[in-house]
């Protein structure tokens, strides 16, 4: 009860975020910031890391069942967008990504909310010393820095095609320019695509150790590496032909979904079969 009970308390902070960042940008497109409506997305960052303090507490509770690792899917939901807020408001102090807020927090609301409705037994996995836990922080990692590029890659998209409608809306005002909307878009697929590879590396060198078995071709294998493939060809085409604008976009999706479906994807299939 209590570990709802702080995801309750999370989701209401990142609601209040989401309403104040919104408020934030619909007056950046009306007229010029005053003191207070610039100070909106500053108070939307100081809710969104009250809001992760109670989320990290409920995903440290979750995430231990005596000894044993928990793998179920509510708790990695819960791990997992918990992490990605953590490098997204990180990645706020250093780049002009804070309004991306108005597609984090309420992602992250919604997979809260998955996460309570889902709940489901735990499914536990003994430690495994040093070498597990470093492949799962690399993998949570990877995984969260590419959520945050494709939903920079989104807003990208809309962003374009707001330009060649020749609108100017609130929301096309409030984002940075489209040409460094995509210097940050590659920056985070290029951190995340190297640390997807240090993921499936270390899983391959480390799969004996973890599941008792060699390095094994099943869903969630192949889908990783067609993901890796996919941000691989995408960077390829970037540093060769320039790739840019929606078609760079496109890779971006693309990969993450696979990346996605590779574990969240398979763990719902499973566990709705295990209940059957």
């Amino acid at each position: 009860m209590a570990i709802y009970l702080l995801i309750l308390i999370a989701i209401a902070l990142y609601v209040a975020a989401s309403v104040v960042t919104a408020m934030h940008i619909r007056g950046h497109g009306e007229n010029n910031l005053s003191d207070g409506l610039s100070g909106l997305i500053a108070a939307s960052y100081c809710l969104a890391c009250a809001a992760l303090l109670f989320h990290l507490i409920a995903t440290s509770q979750m995430s231990f069942v005596g000894d044993s690792l928990n793998f179920s899917l509510a708790s990695m939901v819960v791990l997992v967008s918990g992490i990605v807020v953590l490098f997204f408001l990180v990645g706020g102090l250093a780049m002009p990504i804070r309004r991306l807020g108005i597609l984090v927090y309420p992602l992250t609301i919604l997979s809260l909310i998955f996460a309570v409705s889902w709940g489901g037994e735990p499914s536990t996995l003994e430690r495994q010393g040093g070498a597990f836990t470093i492949h799962i922080l690399i993998s949570i990692s990877a995984y969260a820095l590419l959520a945050i590029a494709s939903i920079q890659a989104l807003l990208y998209l809309y962003q374009e095609n707001l330009i060649n409608k020749r609108s100017s809306p609130t929301m096309l005002m409030a984002l940075p320019p489209l040409q460094t909307m995509e210097v940050l878009l590659f920056r985070l697929v290029t951190i995340g695509f190297a640390l997807l590879t240090l993921a499936l590396l270390s899983g391959a060198a480390f799969s004996q150790q973890i599941f008792g078995h060699a390095f094994a071709f099943n869903h969630h294998t192949i889908l990783a590496v067609l993901g890796w493939l996919v941000f691989a060809t995408l960077l390829i085409k970037r540093a060769r032909h320039g790739l840019r604008g929606s078609h760079a976009v496109s890779w971006t999706i693309g990969g993450f979904l696979l990346i996605q479906l590779g574990y969240f994807g398979t763990k719902i299939v499973s566990e709705s079969l295990s209940v059957q």
